[in-house]
């Protein structure tokens, strides 16, 4: 199959990180000529056009695709990639230019959050390659769709839901969210099946990850490895307000796991039901569609460019 071998095809969520994506654009783009980068690009237009691009842009022959944006747009591209049948998806490149709001990905990678020092980690044209999540959906519509960083359902998931009032504090929006909003937010009474073991849980939320950092900087899981095969999952259950108001500082600085109520496990695929109605989720601080949710490990399904 022919393909574009010396050139990259460049992926530009204008509206990340507030309207970030676009600002630093010209800059970018400079810097990528400079450095010698042969590339074609194209900004999103829509939510999920990333995914839209990233696909045609792979049947078109390009093998080596840059995200412009922040863990949403990384995802989105990642699964536009997985959406098509022309190339494995595990021969393909991404190089990633971080200018979203939490950039947490990029923390567990020690990719720089400088788009000029992230460019040369392209141009020096090391790879490595992690592991994904793959979640299917059962609910109005089933759907499967891929993650890179981290999933889970919960006060998480609330937080987002909220998150547009607070998007002009750049990376405090998720902090100061969560601060406004707990009082509001009510346990969850799900069912977990981890491998072949079930926990039924009041979850304040259910953590699983692949790497360690979400939400601008959060530890809610303990021993995250995007490269040992598992997902690294966190249930904090029965959480009173009085435990939410001590456990807040904690998310950030990973003191968490010290609570009684917080329980951490490794598992290959996880199930997640509720007698009550389908479940709010979210993947790569993206929110999802309301359903049953299973998860499985895909391994060594994400290659990038690495340190």
């Amino acid at each position: 199959m022919q393909t574009k071998t010396n050139r990259w095809f460049v992926i530009v969520n204008p509206n990340a990180g507030s309207g970030k994506g676009k600002e630093l654009w010209g800059k970018i783009k400079a810097e990528l000529d400079v450095v010698g980068l042969v590339f074609d690009y194209a900004f999103s237009e829509y939510p999920g056009h990333e995914a839209v691009l990233s696909k045609a842009a792979v049947l078109g022959g390009y093998t080596q695709i840059i995200s412009v944006g922040g863990d949403g747009t990384i995802q989105k591209v990642v699964n536009g990639v997985y959406s098509q049948e022309k190339f494995s998806p595990k021969q393909i490149v991404l190089g990633v230019i971080p200018c979203g709001t939490g950039n947490d990905w990029i923390k567990t990678h020690n990719i720089p959050l400088s788009y000029k020092k992230a460019t040369q980690v392209i141009v020096n044209r090391k790879t490595k390659s992690q592991d994904l999540g793959k979640i299917q959906i059962s609910g109005t519509e089933n759907k499967t769709l891929y993650f890179i960083n981290h999933a889970g359902c919960g006060f998480d998931c609330f937080v987002l839901s909220q998150l547009h009032h607070y998007k002009r504090f750049g990376p405090l929006s998720y902090f100061l969210c969560a601060i406004v909003n707990f009082m509001r937010f009510k346990n969850l009474k799900i069912n977990v099946v981890l491998d072949s073991t079930s926990i039924e849980a009041n979850a304040f939320f259910l953590g699983i990850g692949l790497c360690s950092f979400t939400g601008g900087g959060m530890r809610l899981t303990k021993n995250a490895d995007p490269f040992d095969g598992l997902f690294d999952i966190t249930i904090a259950q029965d959480f009173t307000k009085t435990d939410i108001i001590k456990n807040l500082p904690r998310l950030f600085n990973g003191g968490l796991f010290k609570d009684r109520k917080v329980f951490t496990h490794t598992s290959k695929t996880i199930q997640v039901s509720s007698a009550n109605k389908g479940i709010l989720s979210q993947a790569d601080g993206e929110l999802l569609e309301k359903g049953c949710l299973f998860y499985s490990i895909v391994p060594g399904g994400f290659r990038y460019c690495s340190l």
